[in-house]
């Protein structure tokens, strides 16, 4: 395999060429005394294919981590639908199975919080609410640690944020999945949801805010908000962190009436809204916890090259390291890696990025990408 990156500087180790290609054990025992992790480049397999894959080369104890977060993240999907089919069917909801999920989502997160973030990038497009609820549950976890919250408050955010949209499974499906704008009458109705989640919740015992967070995740520091209109005084802290969430989340990935926006947008969105829908300082803090390209964001260069964001550089968020599958026609192309800082050290505007752009642009799916085998550490 042919060696495009590292992850540290080239002039830090040995290696004469900036690309090389590893033919034995004895390369890759090499290549593991400097380095935790490289990139690598699968050949090309005809002027017209792709590569079939692109990768990052990670420790066996890497991919380890990555298979047991993924498995986590499926066994929270999965409890995740049957709570949200359970409160469609009146069934009462299984509160012992959802608190042992979550806690076993912030455990993961802690011990493994690049590997999480990037497993949540599965996402499946027929089943919004549910994945919806779960990725704002990993959102709270992965922010509140960053705020320095402890794991038993963590667990307290994340079971607020799987709970938060229980509500919707008492509203109509026709109106839960209209593919159009809802009339005036179809928006009322969806509004309620924020009090039948209320109602849902207040059947069950010992669930922290969850039932706070349920009712009133929709309300504006401004009181312009629903259901109830109650101003900054009247929304909790835990309440104003799953706002963030819900709403970043919500933006950035696709929904029945309205398809995803990048990262970039969301967080315009948040930044215009602070002090007026969402707390001003929390608004700042979640802004610099996601960063303005995260890893999973799709990028277009100024050459017209289009890549996905694999690793952030925390000195200079806006020149990240990015897998290029898109050629500036838009076609296919061997895939490669390329570190903008060192494109903007020499000055190559051209390898600097134009915009960013929702998953699914020019046909790249960042969950197929996940499930070739694209990891980031």
């Amino acid at each position: 395999m042919k060696v495009c990156d590292l992850d540290r500087d080239w002039l830090e180790t040995p290696f004469a060429l900036q690309g090389f290609t590893v033919r034995s054990a004895a390369d890759i025992a090499e290549v593991a005394r400097y380095c935790q992790h490289v990139y690598v480049e699968a050949p090309q397999t005809g002027a017209s294919t792709p590569a079939r894959d692109a990768f990052i080369f990670v420790p066996a104890g890497g991919q380890k981590a990555l298979d047991a977060c993924a498995k986590t993240y499926d066994e929270a999907r999965s409890i995740t639908r049957t709570m949200m089919d359970d409160v469609r069917l009146g069934r009462a909801i299984d509160i012992k199975a959802v608190k042992a999920t979550v806690s076993n989502c912030v455990r993961a997160i802690l011990d493994n919080p690049e590997a999480m973030q990037w497993i949540t990038r599965m996402r499946e497009r027929d089943d919004y609410t549910s994945e919806h609820s779960l990725n704002v549950a990993m959102l709270a976890i992965s922010f509140g640690h960053s705020l320095g919250a402890g794991e038993e408050d963590l667990v307290r955010m994340g079971l607020a944020g799987i709970l938060h949209d229980v509500g919707k499974m008492r509203v109509p499906m026709e109106i839960l999945n209209k593919p159009g704008k809802l009339d005036d009458q179809e928006f009322a109705e969806m509004k309620h949801h924020s009090r039948y989640g209320r109602d849902v919740l207040l059947t069950l015992r010992n669930i922290g805010p969850a039932v706070d967070v349920a009712h009133s995740h929709h309300e504006m520091l401004d009181g312009s908000g629903y259901p109830r209109g109650v101003n900054a005084e009247s929304i909790s802290h835990v309440t104003r962190i799953i706002s963030l969430c819900d709403v970043y989340d919500a933006i950035t990935n696709d929904r029945c009436y309205k398809t995803a926006q990048p990262a970039l947008e969301a967080l315009r969105i948040i930044y215009n809204e602070r002090g007026r829908q969402f707390d001003e300082v929390l608004a700042e803090q979640f802004i610099r916890h996601i960063g303005i390209y995260p890893p999973g964001s799709i990028v277009q260069l100024h050459s017209g090259e289009v890549g996905i964001v694999i690793s952030t550089n925390a000195r200079d968020r806006h020149l990240p390291k990015v897998l290029l599958v898109r050629d500036s026609l838009k076609q296919p192309m061997t895939e490669r890696v390329i570190n903008l800082e060192q494109a903007a050290k020499r000055h190559d505007d051209m390898q600097l990025i134009a915009e960013a752009k929702p998953n699914g642009a020019y046909g790249i799916r960042i969950e197929e990408y996940v499930k070739r085998g694209l990891n980031i550490f």
